[in-house]
């Protein structure tokens, strides 16, 4: 997790698939996560689909939910590609499959099933066993038999392909054929599970496909996409809540394709946590695009905590201000209140407090010089009751007083960095004093005193008030 915060992962929130590449790129379970909720993302940003208002949160609550809600699912028999020969498989069709199909990966936006883009990013991927598989689901055996070839071919292909795809082009669907006969037996002896389930779909009977769907090293997308096309509205929500229980139970990161972000999610990704103690992974996904009940869960409420508590602990104190940036972008009703108030020595009152109570008089808070950029007007006093601010012990101006209003702080001899100097006015103005004497001033004259001193720069006063800080001379390891 250490490498993880250090390369910002979880951060990339427009190609958010890019972020099981910063983990590693080598957990296929952190991989099926992330293009999970890439594609849950790029289906509500499709502006055809904005407009079915009710879709938009059914994609977030998972396909489990979604195949719930199927209705006017319609049955179709096609002929195998390239030939005239109908198989006997019946395939499925609704609104709802569709969507779960592109949930999956295996189609792109729109009312068209058309895999070939899938197909094509697994051949460049390597994944030819995948590929030929997919094809064959999608009742194309001439093209399975080409992507075998082509891998078989390739580099790092395997000769055996060559096999496999011969015994593809043998195939009948004759019910006592010698071909179904012993490829029936004979599959078991295949070491890749997409080869075994091609030819257990191939010689299955119509409706009954455990031996596909059950292939534990099958991704489980692969098999919720093809429970999607060949299960019937009875079959099809039983086998999703077998799997989704499943995964749950075994806290599998490929299951958050059938909860969404719900709580059977945070189920899951409760089992998860406790099997890893990965609650960096927990915080970002549960801040991916959900709903404000399941953020408001004291579970996720919990690994987001601890994963703060974590980067504070690495002395990642820049990620963590990062995360608690992307928290409040992602779940507004995050976003902290102020904590620490500048107030008058003499009334008490907050003096940002009164700047907010005053708008009639046009002061922001940025001209007490307590934050904003820095301003020409000087507000010397309180503006409750009217007594004047602090002095600066070193520059003896009153408090308020823009840093590049003081006597000596002119630059006009020297090049001075324009962006720099911007950058660094906001902070050279805030109010700094030491919790022991109390003594202070401007924050930008307080740094360049303790350069080259370690005493309070008030005469007769000898605080060692850089020796107190505790942080004051750590660098955060994440910037070195």
């Amino acid at each position: 997790m250490r490498q993880r915060a250090q390369s910002r992962y979880g951060h990339d929130t427009v190609q958010v698939w890019r972020n099981h590449l910063l983990a590693g790129g080598d957990d296929p379970q952190l991989k099926s996560l992330w293009y999970t909720l890439y594609f849950m993302k790029q289906y509500t940003e499709d502006l055809e689909q904005k407009q079915q208002g009710n879709k938009q949160p059914l994609v977030y609550s998972g396909i489990k939910n979604i195949v719930r809600s199927s209705s006017g699912t319609t049955e179709s028999r096609r002929c195998w590609s390239g030939s005239d020969r109908q198989t006997d498989a019946p395939r499925f069709h609704s609104e709802e499959r569709s969507l779960a199909l592109q949930l999956c990966g295996w189609i792109r936006r729109g009312p068209e099933i058309d895999v070939e883009p899938f197909l094509k990013s697994l051949e460049q991927e390597g994944e030819w066993e995948r590929a030929a598989a997919v094809a064959l689901f999608n009742l194309d055996i001439r093209r399975a038999i080409q992507i075998l070839n082509k891998g078989a071919s390739s580099e790092k292909g395997d000769l055996n392909l060559n096999v496999v795809a011969m015994a593809l082009s043998g195939y009948t669907d004759e019910k006592n054929s010698l071909w179904r006969e012993m490829c029936s037996s004979l599959r078991l002896q295949l070491n890749n599970p997409y080869l075994c389930v091609m030819f257990a779909f191939l010689t299955s009977e119509p409706g009954a496909y455990d031996a596909v769907l059950y292939e534990s090293s099958v991704a489980v997308r692969d098999r919720v996409a093809f429970a999607c096309m060949f299960l019937s509205d009875s079959q099809l929500p039983r086998y999703i809540e077998k799997l989704t229980n499943e995964m749950k139970e075994a806290g599998n990161l490929e299951g958050i394709l059938l909860t969404g972000l719900t709580k059977d999610g945070v189920d899951l990704m409760e089992s998860y946590v406790d099997r890893t103690g990965d609650v960096q992974t927990a915080s970002f996904c549960m801040l991916k695009g959900s709903p404000g009940e399941v953020v408001k869960d004291p579970r996720v409420q919990c690994w987001i905590e601890n994963y703060r508590n974590l980067l504070d602990a690495w002395r990642f104190w820049h990620k963590r201000a990062e995360f608690d940036i992307l928290r409040s972008k992602l779940d507004p009703s995050s976003k902290p209140l102020a904590q620490v108030f500048v107030s008058c020595n003499f009334c008490g009152k907050s003096i940002s407090y009164s700047c907010s109570a005053m708008p009639h008089q046009g002061r922001g808070f940025s001209q007490y010089g307590v934050s904003g950029s820095p301003t020409k007007s000087k507000v010397t006093s309180c503006p409750g009751c009217r007594k004047p601010l602090p002095r600066c012990a070193l520059c003896l101006m009153n408090m308020g007083t823009p840093v590049s209003s003081c006597p000596g702080t002119g630059k006009s001899d020297e090049k001075v960095d324009l962006s720099k100097d911007k950058k660094l006015a906001q902070f050279n103005n805030w109010f700094t004093w030491c919790h022991n004497c109390r003594h202070g001033g401007h924050a930008g004259h307080m740094l360049s005193w303790f350069r080259d001193h370690t005493e309070c720069p008030v005469s007769a006063c000898t605080c060692k008030c850089m020796q107190l800080d505790t942080t004051g001379n750590l660098v955060p390891s994440d910037s070195a």
